[in-house]
């Protein structure tokens, strides 16, 4: 684990503007509702992604996925039996804040139907997010 800073109430402000675009591929997810996500949770889609577009590969063309996800805040925590005081405490895992409009994945040299079968699995992955499937025209 890197080692971060521990912050107070901010979280670093990235300078793009363009999370709403998509950059990269021709199909993306795109969440429609803020929501925070850890560093496990991150972890656990990609790994859903990847184990799903191995088995969905065409072998003509060498298909390609971008995670756009980068933790930007660290989360601290102080022991239970702690009293009130004795500083902030060490740094239990670290987090991003994703505002709503943003792109979390694009993908490239996927077929339609394959995309949709990822979406659908992916919104089962995230609860209680509105999650919109966007395409390059």
């Amino acid at each position: 684990m890197n080692i971060t800073k521990k912050s107070h109430k901010t979280y670093l402000k990235s300078s793009s503007h363009t999370r709403h675009i998509l950059r990269f591929g021709t199909y993306g997810f795109k969440i429609m509702s803020t929501v925070v996500l850890t560093t496990e949770q991150i972890q656990s889609f990609n790994r859903v992604l990847l184990k799903n577009t191995k088995n969905k590969t065409t072998s003509s063309k060498t298909c390609k996925l971008w995670s756009l996800i980068k933790t930007n805040k660290a989360l601290t925590k102080l022991s239970l039996e702690s009293r009130m005081g004795k500083g902030k405490g060490s740094i239990h895992t670290e987090s991003v804040f994703l505002k709503s409009g943003s792109i979390i994945y694009e993908f490239k040299n996927y077929k339609k139907h394959q995309i949709i079968d990822l979406f659908n699995l992916f919104k089962k992955q995230i609860p209680c997010t509105k999650l919109k499937l966007v395409h390059k025209k």
